[in-house]
């Protein structure tokens, strides 16, 4: 009979293909380990593994077992989940998978406020490309994910709930020589370095067909960005130390553009090019963390939504009175503490 524990045994073996290693991972003795996996092949009358000089090896037989211990490791994992679930367990953790760019900075706000309800909930935040999060949540190493949504088109395996859409705004530091231009021209814009994340090959072609004609093809053939980061936090770094420019959404630059650091550029309107969602397994049950904390990103989102309107209006009105931030406050420091005439 073959015990679950030889089956953790194999998947350690598998894993770190040496015996030391895979024994010190499970925190057994070297010979332990030996005898376990030398019991589970005499039970199966079968060699699992080839012992190499450098490293073992899973033979044709070994890799056979190791998809049904897969299997195992992941129904067990399951049903300590739903045993919860049906204990109404509030407590317990909340895995949570975000990209590095627009995603991640929705993730945080939304997570200090389940804290505060929940302050026992074990919450993590993988904070990874978006190319691997997909993989992430259908081997259930995350509960749910935000995603831009071309990410996750044509998955069948994967449902979402779709977020606000947020416009975004093309963006430079204060000052930048385009700041002094009512309207630039195409050529005027492409004329400085780009800066953004990589992109999904979906929300490529919608940004290129959002662009005026002559910059379309340039945009759908390749990443039009001399300056490729991930990062939001370091991204808005560039910008503020270079004459980049970058395209983002509102609520990410609103506190840069209300202190005056960056300036949204005139004469580029692009509309709504990509929209964030909540992606889950399809099917799955949802935890009451996880219910928790879509209602809580879904009121976090109507508010940043209706934050960017008002911004929105604002850099509207500025830019009709032809009056940057930048210069507003500048005008405000020129003007304090003088006598009115």
């Amino acid at each position: 009979m073959i015990e679950t524990r030889h089956l953790r045994h194999l998947l350690a073996l598998a894993e770190h293909r040496h015996y030391a290693r895979a024994a010190d991972a499970l925190h057994l003795t070297q010979p332990a380990l030996t005898r376990s996996i030398q019991a589970l092949e005499a039970s199966l009358e079968a060699q699992l593994f080839d012992r190499g000089r450098g490293e073992v090896t899973p033979t044709a037989i070994g890799h056979l077992l190791l998809d049904y211990a897969r299997d195992w490791a992941l129904a067990a994992q399951e049903m300590v989940r739903d045993v919860q679930l049906a204990k109404g367990a509030e407590l317990g953790a909340l895995r949570i998978g975000a990209g590095p760019f627009a995603a991640a900075s929705l993730v945080g706000a939304a997570v200090g406020r389940l804290s505060r309800q929940h302050p026992q909930l074990r919450v993590e935040i993988v904070i990874a490309p978006w190319q691997e999060l997909p993989e992430r949540l259908r081997a259930r190493d995350i509960d749910l994910m935000l995603v831009e949504l071309s990410q996750v088109q044509g998955l069948d395996a994967i449902e979402v709930t779709a977020l606000k859409p947020h416009p975004p705004l093309t963006v430079c530091r204060a000052g930048h020589p385009l700041t002094a231009l009512a309207a630039p021209t195409l050529a005027e814009l492409l004329a400085y370095p780009w800066a953004g994340p990589q992109m999904p090959q979906a929300l490529q072609q919608r940004l290129a067909q959002a662009l005026p004609p002559a910059a379309r093809p340039q945009a759908a053939s390749a990443q039009p960005l001399r300056i490729v980061c991930d990062s939001a936090a370091v991204l808005k770094d560039v910008l503020l130390q270079s004459d980049a420019i970058s395209m983002m959404p509102a609520f990410m630059v609103a506190a840069q553009l209300r202190s005056g650091e960056l300036q949204a550029i005139a004469g580029l309107e692009l509309g709504s090019v990509g929209q964030f969602g909540i992606a889950r397994l399809r099917g799955r049950s949802r935890s009451a963390p996880e219910g928790a904390f879509i209602e809580l990103l879904l009121t976090l989102d109507a508010q940043l939504r209706a934050e960017e309107t008002v911004l929105m209006q604002q850099l509207a009105a500025t830019a009709r009175a032809g009056l940057s931030p930048a210069r507003r406050k500048s005008r405000r420091s020129a003007t304090a503490g003088k006598p009115a005439s």
